[in-house]
């Protein structure tokens, strides 16, 4: 009787072990999960989607020279869907192939479009400046509006405030000074008028100089819009 009970348990163990196994397996199937015991290959885990935009410098340089032509345009070093959708408008407008990437030929375009822009408007002037020297919030205004033109000097007062709070020496990753130069892209020509490195930016008379010939060269408030 015992050897016949051991033996029952023996041949009905298996049995039960595989109707668990079943609805287990069963259970997972439902839930997306591989089956108990499968020998096929684990599903492969999706991974998070990468970024399909990063920050560079040359994505703020791109922006940066298209706002300075009037297209609304973040400046944020971010090649997102709106800096795509302004490069294909210039590619278009310049009779360059149209697909919103700023490669080397929009590139160029991009660069070559300042000088040939200044010119005709913007005088052989050089600056010299002398080296940075403290200068009160209230003489920073007074030397605006000596070196800008009369009937832009307030707008060019505001915009100083607001990029700098006419603070001679504020600077960030790419722009400096009273107007916030972006020394990278201008500072090609800005050799031509003495000014050949981005501290000389620091001085308040000689940004609002150089403030007054980018304004010249784009034509307009463009580097400086919102």
């Amino acid at each position: 009787m015992k050897n016949r009970y051991i033996r029952g348990v023996a041949r009905s163990r298996p049995r039960r072990l595989q109707a668990a196994a079943v609805t287990l397996s069963t259970a997972l199937l439902v839930l997306g999960m591989p089956a108990v015991g499968a020998n096929s290959q684990a599903r492969p885990v999706a991974s998070a989607p990468a970024r399909s935009a990063s920050v560079t410098q040359r994505t703020l340089e791109v922006q940066y020279l298209l706002r300075s032509y009037g297209y609304t345009i973040a400046v944020d070093g971010v090649y997102g869907p709106q800096t795509a959708r302004v490069v294909r408008s210039w590619q278009k407008a310049n009779g360059l192939v149209v697909d919103g990437v700023a490669g080397t030929q929009t590139w160029a375009s991009l660069n070559a479009a300042i000088p040939s822009a200044a010119t005709a408007t913007v005088p052989a002037v050089r600056v010299n400046p002398p080296a940075p020297q403290p200068v009160p919030v209230g003489d920073v205004e007074a030397i605006i509006r000596e070196v800008w033109p009369d009937h832009l000097e307030d707008r060019a007062v505001q915009i100083a405030w607001r990029e700098s709070r006419h603070q001679p020496e504020v600077r960030n990753a790419c722009c400096f000074g009273l107007f916030q130069i972006y020394w990278n892209v201008h500072k090609g020509w800005l050799a031509e008028h003495g000014v050949t490195s981005s501290d000389q930016l620091f001085d308040a008379r000689t940004n609002a100089n150089v403030a007054l010939m980018v304004y010249e060269r784009a034509g307009g408030w463009g580097p400086w819009a919102l």
